[in-house]
């Protein structure tokens, strides 16, 4: 005990006298508290060296600031030194805009180290001046670049680690399909993209080394400036030869977020940041990485920080609380949630779509709730004016609150119980797979970061797939995405997909088979019925790239595809999936394709009993979101709606083809014919 007392207190001793210090020595600063020591070159602002106290082992090889992958990179002009204190050293680097500059933004980027700091702080501010000319951007990142003899092991989930391959062996790497992809010597292909993450529960990555016990890890404790948010997928770590590259990209377009474009007579500034560039020590790896998880855990408490003076980052903070419900609309019940997401976003224009492509602003979120009614939280969430969105586990699609949320600083915005409608017309006859925004569930889903597994399916379903509702089974009966095929003549083709299932008597209405998209790649969907007349297509699915670039979730889409009562038959019926290809690479490998999250008939006049559900594949629960409605009848085209369910808060129900939802709205949100379908943000109509 004695011994413990006396740590604690010369820890506390030696905090105290050394704190931390800044060393200008004319060239470079040099940052150091008796934990850690960073240098930062004057010429560049880069980071040029990282080591831990008492250690001697150099972390890096080089690091830069840039943009759009390279081609456009940070410059410092000029810096200053912000705060010099024993407890606290931030220093500041500038890149105004001028006719050279590679985009029409002025950049400041942030180093801060504290006394107690492991590491060192980064932030980045963008300002776009109205009299500066329209610019573009796809990419902001920092990188990294470790030393990879030492930094061998890289990590970005507790699913997701590997011991990397050595510089020698990369070096005689064979380029594969992707690009990115390459052959090692021992047959293994390595694909960069295989450690992309989700930014939605996403809070540290990096490497660590196993001969050393050294990590260094990007600690975020909130990635509230992320484009996309909480929908948002990117890179985060690779190898290249000799460095281990360790990313965060502050904006990047990898998995379907887009460009970012301010034009011209547009006033805009962003602060990303601060996150922390974490350096440890432990006895392992996989110690580095928990060690890692608890720094990022401790510094979410503190979020957002007092520390940082960066212009435009803000302190002063709101919170909003309510508690999510969603109901059938058949039975008035409540469905129980699963994982449940509620998130708040910021409009940005009418052309440009939210969530998964805005970059504005900031987005904010609370994830993991459970139960039938979960109480939310979302704490630090900067003021401003949001749209809520939410989905759940277990229950088809999104939902938009229909009021917007204002949040004041200092303020807690309650927004009490409020109640979603899922979009349901009748009863699942049967469904295949489990709604939850990723195709994880179905054949190789359960290990989609590998690269190559596009290429098994003609291997695996050499017949194409078959599935039979009630008999198969879609773990291995479906495969996790539906991509292309070589022809006899080299280029790519589409092969449709079947579904078979049996009626036991026809429907007495309308049905409709409704299909949940994960992610999708230049490719068109149209659905037939017993072999008769397909569907008009549906071209305007966005490509995410996640099936070339190893992901499981993309932009998420629902579709409804409507059929009448005598499109079917008594005894066994059959659905074909086309899965078109209308853009990406005509020949060399396929990467055009859809991956499904879920998908399931709702015909009226039959509750299930009639018809077998599809094995493991018991959940009833459906909800509403981003809509195409497609009917066989005829060849209209419903508008797209993203999301087409508001909150019911009225016992009534509006007509067919009135308004039953939008921003502001206040009438009746129940249809009492037909479907309350999305036309805009402001506007929805029963149809």
């Amino acid at each position: 005990m004695r011994v413990s007392i006396f740590v604690l207190v010369l820890t506390y001793i030696v905090s105290v006298v050394y704190g931390v210090s800044l060393n200008d020595n004319g060239t470079s600063y040099t940052l150091k508290n008796d934990y850690a020591t960073v240098v930062i070159a004057k010429s560049s602002g880069f980071i040029t060296s990282m080591k831990i106290g008492g250690n001697n082992q150099e972390f890096l090889n080089r690091s830069y600031i840039d943009a759009n992958g390279g081609k456009v990179y940070f410059a410092a002009k000029r810096s200053s030194v912000i705060t010099n204190t024993s407890s606290h050293v931030e220093i500041a680097f500038y890149d105004t805009y001028d006719s050279k500059s590679g985009l029409a933004l002025d950049w400041e980027v942030r180093y801060t180290m504290l006394s107690d700091t492991r590491g060192v702080y980064f932030a980045l501010r963008h300002n776009h001046s109205a009299s500066y000319p329209t610019t573009s951007f796809s990419e902001i990142r920092l990188v990294l670049r470790l030393k990879a003899d030492i930094f061998n092991w890289l990590q970005v989930e507790d699913n997701v680690g590997r011991f990397m391959p050595s510089a020698a062996d990369q070096n005689k790497c064979v380029e594969m399909g992707p690009k990115e992809a390459c052959k090692l010597p021992n047959g293994e292909v390595i694909h960069k993209y295989d450690y992309s993450i989700d930014m939605l529960k996403h809070n540290v990555h990096g490497f660590a080394s196993q001969s050393t016990g050294l990590g260094c890890w990007f600690v975020s404790p909130s990635m509230e400036w992320k484009n996309g948010g909480a929908y948002n997928r990117d890179l985060s770590c690779h190898q290249g030869g000799s460095d281990s590259l360790q990313i965060m990209y502050m904006a990047g377009s990898h998995y379907g977020a887009g460009d970012e474009t301010i034009n011209q007579g547009e006033n805009w500034s962003k602060v990303y940041g601060p996150f922390l560039i974490y350096l440890n020590k432990a006895n392992s790896v996989q110690a580095s990485w928990n060690d890692a998880k608890d720094m990022a855990t401790k510094e979410g408490k503190k979020w957002p920080y007092t520390f940082t003076s960066i212009p435009g980052y803000v302190k002063e903070r709101g919170k909003v609380t309510g508690t999510l419900a969603i109901n059938n609309p058949l039975t008035g019940t409540r469905l129980p949630l699963e994982d449940a997401v509620v998130t708040l976003v910021q409009p940005e224009s009418n052309t440009e779509p939210i969530p998964h492509q805005q970059w504005r602003h900031t987005s904010h979120w609370a994830h993991s709730l459970n139960g039938a009614t979960p109480t939310f939280v979302i704490y630090a969430v900067v003021p401003g004016t949001y749209q809520l969105r939410a989905w759940a586990k277990g229950v088809v699609g999104e939902f938009i609150l229909d009021q917007l949320v204002t949040v004041k600083a200092g303020e807690v915005t309650n927004l009490g119980k409020f109640t979603f409608n899922e979009n349901r017309i009748a009863p699942i006859t049967w469904e295949i797979g489990i709604p939850d925004r990723t195709a994880m569930e179905y054949r190789h889903g359960d290990h989609f970061n590998q690269w190559g597994l596009y290429y098994e399916f003609e291997k695996d379903f050499p017949n194409s797939v078959n599935y039979y509702v009630g008999k198969s089974n879609y773990a291995k009966d479906w495969n996790y995405c539906q991509v292309s095929i070589p022809g006899s003549d080299g280029k790519y083709k589409g092969v449709p997909w079947n579904i078979y299932f049996n009626l036991n008597k026809i429907p007495t209405g309308t049905s409709v088979l409704r299909i949940s998209i994960a992610a999708s790649s230049s490719a068109a969907l149209s659905i037939a019925l017993n072999d008769g007349k397909a569907t008009p297509e549906v071209k305007d699915l966005i490509d995410d790239a996640c099936i070339r670039r190893d992901g499981i979730r993309g932009i998420y889409r629902e579709l409804e595809f409507k059929f009448d009562p005598s499109a079917f038959k008594v005894g066994e019926n059959k659905f074909t999936l086309y899965c078109r290809k209308i853009g990406g690479y005509q020949t060399y490998y396929s990467f055009d394709g859809i991956m499904y999250d879920h998908i399931r008939l709702e015909a009226p006049g039959i509750d299930g009993t009639t018809t077998n559900n599809a094995s493991g594949s018991g959940n009833n629960n459906v909800k509403t979101s981003t809509t195409t409605i497609i009917r066989t009848s005829t060849t209209t085209k419903a508008p797209t709606p993203t999301n087409n369910n508001n909150n019911n808060n009225s016992g009534s129900c509006a007509a067919q083809w009135a308004q039953c939802g939008g921003i502001n709205y206040s009438g009746p949100t129940r249809c009492c014919q037909g479907s309350c379908n999305f036309v805009n943000d402001w506007y929805s109509q029963c149809v």
